[in-house]
């Protein structure tokens, strides 16, 4: 384990690494749907179902509907958040090497996402304007 990982992280992915491999491949499946041009028709269309149930006033309808979005949503949240964390780690992963390969950079900026945000701020940079 690197010395600035997270270790709950870690932890957590040593004890469950199936589990963990079928998230990482549904999530990033459903990203990669939901960022595609079927996924915004999928939504007019739902949304126009929202808006005809409305208007009709068929309660079966609207109910239905409402419930399609709600799932709809909750289930594209977690999947979302997980790419973010993902995207994240990764972005931090590259920065932590150039930081480690270029030798003017402060080596204590590696592994600053783990810590405080006044310690963070006290990490940026002053100008001296």
């Amino acid at each position: 384990m690197k010395p600035n990982a997270n270790p709950a992280r870690y932890d957590r992915q040593m004890r469950d690494p199936i589990t963990s491999n079928l998230f990482h491949r549904f999530t990033t499946g459903s990203a990669r749907f939901a960022g595609r041009p079927v996924m915004l028709l999928l939504c007019i269309v739902m949304t126009l179902l929202a808006v005809l149930a409305y208007l009709s006033g068929n309660e079966h309808l609207m109910n239905g509907t409402s419930l399609a979005i709600s799932c709809l949503t909750l289930l594209l949240l977690p999947i979302l958040q997980a790419t973010q964390n993902r995207d994240g780690a990764a972005l931090h992963a590259k920065l932590d090497e150039l930081i480690k390969a270029n030798s003017d950079a402060r080596n204590a900026l590696i592994g600053l996402e783990y810590r405080e945000e006044h310690e963070i701020e006290e990490a940026r940079p002053r100008s001296d304007s």
